[in-house]
This record gives C-alpha cells, structure tokens and sequence, in this order.
C-alpha cells in the first residue's frame, strides 16, 4: 500500500553506490577489503605500539587506514540504505550478509587503533612535531583514539566482541526495525491499515476525534508487540552493562560522551538547563489548549493544528522555499541544499514496508549523502525535510576533511540540523500575516519543545531504564510505562495529560535501541543552534561566512573547538540559558497572537 498524494514525491537512486543487490562490485569489494586489511596488517602489526615508524611512514599508514574503512563502508551503507527503504525479507538477509562480511573484513584492521593507544605519549608528540604537515589531517582522530585507550580491551577480545555483535546488539536493532516497519495499525472507517508514520501523522488532524482514534490505534498496534519490544530492550539494557562493565567505564553514559567529546559537566550543565526550562512547555500548551476551546489538552492533542486549515505544501513547493531561505544565508550554503535535489539524494516517498522517521545518512566523503524521510505535505514535514537537508548540508561540505574527520560528533550534528530550521523558518515567518504566524510559531514551538524538552525527558527516561536494568534486573512492561510516563510528564506539568495508552508509546524510539544516549545530542544540538541564530541575526554577514567554514571542518575537532571561533564557551551555564530566553520570546509571541487571535472551534 502506498499513500495517496495529492503531488509527487521522489524515491532516491542508489545506483551512484552499487545498482542492486546482486551488483558483483559489492562482492569484489569486500574481498578486496579483506585483502587489503590482511596485507596492511602484515607491514604494521607490532610497529605502531612502539612507533617503529618514522613520521611519513605513520602518515602514510592512517591514510591507508582511512581508504580501506572508506571503501569498506560502502557495501555497508547500501544494505542499510535499501532496508530502510523497504524492510522487506531479500533486504534484511542482504544487511545481515553484508555486516557479517563487512566484520569479517574489518576483524584484521583491530590491530591499529589497539597500537595507537599502547603508543607513548612523548614519541607520538614528537612524530606529530616532525611530521606537522603529513600528520595534520589525522591529529584529532589519533586525539579521540587515544582517549578512548583506558576502555579497550585485548585485539582477542575485541575481535569476540564484534563478531558477536551481528548475531547480537545488531541482530536485536534490525529485529526492532522489523517490526515497527512492518507494524499495521487499524482505524475505524479505513479500509487498509496504516504504517506506524501514517498513524503518526494523524496526530497533526484537525479532527480530534481522528486523533484520538490514531492514538488509540498506535496504543493498539505496539500492544501487540509490547512482550517482544519489551524484550529487545531489556536484552539490550543487559548489553550495554555487561560490555560497560568489562571495558572498565565508571557510568552508563560515559561511552556516549566520549564519543559527543563531551564532558559529563557540560552535558549536565545542557540536559539541566532545558528542565529548568520546563515552564516554557507548559506555558506554550496552556495558551494552546485555551487557542483550541477544549477543557482537558490530552496526549493526542499535542499536534493538533492551531488553524482549521493549514496548508499543504507540494514537494517541488518545500524545495523553493528551503533552497531560498538557504540562500538569503549564504550562496555556498545553498548550492550544497540544491545537490539533493538535482541528484535524486532523497527519498520522500511514504509507502509500506518503508522505515518510520528521517535520516541524513552522510556515507563516504568521496561519495554523498542520501536523505531519508516520509513526506506527506504538512507543515512538520517541510520542517523535516529542512532539517534533514542541514545534516545533509553538513555532510557535504565537510566531505574534504576525509573519512576519519568528516562526520562530527552527535551534537554538532543537530546544531547543523536545527539551524537550517531556523532559516526556513525565519523565511516563512517574514511576509505571514496572524493566522499563518500563529500556525508558523505552533509549529517553531512545538519542534523546539520536542528537540529540546522532549528529548531531556527522553535522556532522563533512559537514564532510568538502565539504572533499573542494572539494579533490579529485567524491567516489566508495567515498569517501562511507569517510568515513560513519570519523565514525560515531568515537562507537561499539568498542562498535558498523558493518558493510560500513552504508557507503550516507548516502544517505537528507534534511538534507545540503535544508540544509548544518543538523545541529548538533540537538546545540546537544538539549544546551541538557537543561541548560534541568535549570533547570526545581531551579527550579520560576517557570521555566515565562519558558521560555513565550521561545517566543512565536520569532524576534524572538538565541539569547544568548532564552535570557539563564533564566540562560543561550551561551560558557559548563562550561554545556555540564553537559548532559552530565545525560545521564551517566541513563545511570548505566540501567546499574544493566541490572544487576539479567534479561538478555533473545540
């Protein structure tokens, strides 16, 4: 079943990558992986430890080491590409095939990294000196490497531990993207049953009674599954403490901030800052439940439109406007965003069997990004598509720093994601006159509530679930609800109300299974983007030109270093709160529009 629209929208074309899964070029190059990672093996094995090699020669193997991950990479990133395309049962045996593949070519390259974080620090410190030039693309990655050193474990027992992988922490992720992509929900009145992003799209119906009967549907549908899902997650819970546990890491979340280059302060000093901010949310639903004339604002009301007809915008239609709002920022910012486009980067089509959601997959930086989303016309599905297009921004231009540098950390991403929001955003609301301000701002509003807050109460809710893993063994699913429902509802207050059926909707968050603590990197990502607009407004031109140069640095330094030339310090607490005082005001705005703005009928 495919959705009726009432314009097209693109399905993407994978051919740059491989033509089909029976493509001999995927085959050739995983055994061509293999041999080169053997061969690779053989020159360095036992050198890099002691640094046996002269500052060319260390230059020379970390090039090598990028090339074969690169081309590795490949035949990876198109069986993921595909299954998330379509869940079918050909696709999944051709991920599964491929990662086994992948793992067992990769298995010889172990060695490396494990050597890199043996080596001594002062003869590192003087090949990086000798080798200034040659060495500089590979600083930060040996960096990163290194301060990772203190987790790893034997080359033996890493080896073990990622072998096993496709047959666990893998196989449980692509078992859960199984059945939410396949997941049928079924409301009164329709005649075929929905996909899990059709029935949450129903959630944005002016019709309340449709809303309820979404909710109720989705509630329905993850019920079925609820025993399965609740297993895969407490497998995984498991998981994590048991690899935390013999790599030797102190906290749940350590793994994840290494990785974020984040300090546990400043990710403290973030996820606290946005509960702080809490009010903010129930400010905004008040003022909106009084907008929609209802007494009780229930769960399936968060999205109801503010205006009886908002409008539905056609795909070639969101394309003009991004690419325009990207241009009014800046030129090469622009021609990135229109490469999507021309080259059929994005699939957009809604359709059954397709993954819920929207991704950037940024691939290799000799390659290009591919886009996935399910659009559907709505003003939330611009927004997506402006969102997905920042990462796909990113990823672009930073394609020059090479494939250890060119992806940056979790929150750097979001910041790019969330500020091209902002542009399409600030374009949309420039000419609107009140009603389409008011559904403007709902909609700003509600993206940064789910980005920010929502995303806090997610980290806190996951936070949660592994600390009673750990503590108290499996969770049931009464406990899962629980908790779900005490940490979401800690940003509604009173101002939502978070019906019993809302107890399962956990159950559907791709991110708790496919990367713990992932989360937070929206709230950092979100809130530093909305401080950086800010920058951006009051300091004109001059900024545009160092937030492009920030993104085409991807990966290549730290968060504090990145974003130092816009005047930023990461362990500044007034800076964060700035981002809220950002938010307040539009807030503020959207309560004094609701104000003189006719209540929509309940």
């Amino acid at each position: 079943m495919s959705t009726t629209h009432p314009f097209p929208a693109p399905r993407w074309d994978l051919s740059d990558l491989f033509t089909n899964i029976d493509d001999p070029r995927i085959e050739a190059a995983l055994e061509r992986a293999k041999e080169r990672a053997e061969q690779f093996a053989g020159r360095y094995r036992g050198r890099i430890a002691p640094l046996d090699v002269t500052a060319d020669e260390l230059a020379a193997a970390l090039a090598e080491f990028q090339d074969m991950h690169q081309e590795m990479a490949k035949p990876g990133n198109y069986a993921a590409l595909l299954f998330a395309a379509e869940a079918n049962e050909a696709n999944g045996a051709f991920l599964q095939r491929v990662r086994e593949r992948t793992t067992e070519a990769g298995l010889p390259l172990l060695f490396f990294e494990l050597e890199l974080m043996e080596a001594d620090e002062a003869r590192l410190a003087d090949l990086l000196r000798d080798g200034a030039e040659p060495l500089a693309p590979f600083r930060h990655f040996l960096e990163t490497v290194r301060a990772h050193a203190p987790f790893r474990l034997s080359e033996p027992e890493e080896k073990v531990m990622e072998e096993q992988a496709n047959t666990g922490r893998r196989a449980f992720a692509r078992l859960f993207d199984e059945i939410n992509s396949n997941l049928r929900f079924s409301l009164p009145g329709r005649d075929e049953p929905l996909n899990l992003s059709e029935v949450l799209d129903l959630q944005q119906s002016a019709d309340r009674t449709v809303r309820e009967a979404s909710a109720e549907a989705l509630t329905a549908g993850l019920e079925t599954q609820a025993r399965t899902l609740g297993y895969i997650f407490n497998t995984l819970l498991q998981d994590k403490a048991t690899e935390d546990r013999l790599r030797g890491h102190a906290y749940q979340e350590e793994t994840r901030h290494l990785s974020n280059e984040l300090s546990p302060e400043t990710v403290e000093t973030v996820v606290g800052t946005a509960t702080e901010g809490y009010g903010l949310v129930a400010r905004y639903y008040r003022a909106k439940r009084r907008l929609l004339g209802v007494e009780r604002l229930m769960h399936w009301d968060r999205y109801a439109p503010v205006v009886q007809d908002e409008p539905v915008t056609a795909f070639d239609d969101a394309r003009n406007l991004i690419l325009e709002a990207f241009g009014g920022f800046d030129a090469r910012y622009a021609e990135a965003g229109a490469q999507f486009f021309d080259g059929n980067w994005i699939d957009a089509e809604a359709r059954s069997g397709k993954r819920g959601g929207a991704f950037c997959s940024y691939v290799t930086p000799d390659m290009h990004p591919y886009i996935l989303l399910n659009y559907l016309g709505k003003p939330t599905d611009v927004r997506t598509l402006a969102h997905e297009l920042g990462h796909g921004v990113h990823s672009y231009l930073s394609r020059g720093q090479g494939y250890l540098s060119f992806h940056g950390t979790l929150p750097m991403a979001e910041v790019a994601s969330t500020f091209a929001e902002m542009l399409v955003f600030d374009r949309e609301a420039r000419d609107a006159g009140d009603q389409e301000k008011l559904y403007l701002y709902a909609h700003q509003i509600e993206q940064a509530i789910a980005t920010i807050f929502r995303q806090a109460s997610l980290y806190r809710f996951e936070q949660a679930i592994h600390r009673a893993r750990r503590e108290s063994g499996e969770l049931t699913l009464d406990r899962f609800g629980a908790l779900w429902q005490e940490h979401i509802g800690a940003m509604f207050g009173d101002s939502v109300e978070l019906g019993p059926g809302h107890r399962f909707w956990w159950a559907y968050v791709r991110h708790f299974i496919a990367t713990p603590f992932y989360v937070y990197a929206y709230t950092f990502g979100e809130m530093l983007a909305l401080a950086l607009y800010h920058r951006y407004r009051t300091q004109g031109d001059g900024f545009s030109a160092r937030y492009v140069e920030m993104l085409a640095a991807g990966g290549s330094k730290s968060p504090a270093e990145l974003v130092a030339p816009l005047g930023v310090d990461l362990e500044d607490k007034a800076f964060w709160r700035g981002a809220l005082e950002v938010l307040e005001a539009q807030v503020t705005q959207f309560e004094a529009l609701a104000e003189r703005t006719a209540p929509a009928p309940a």
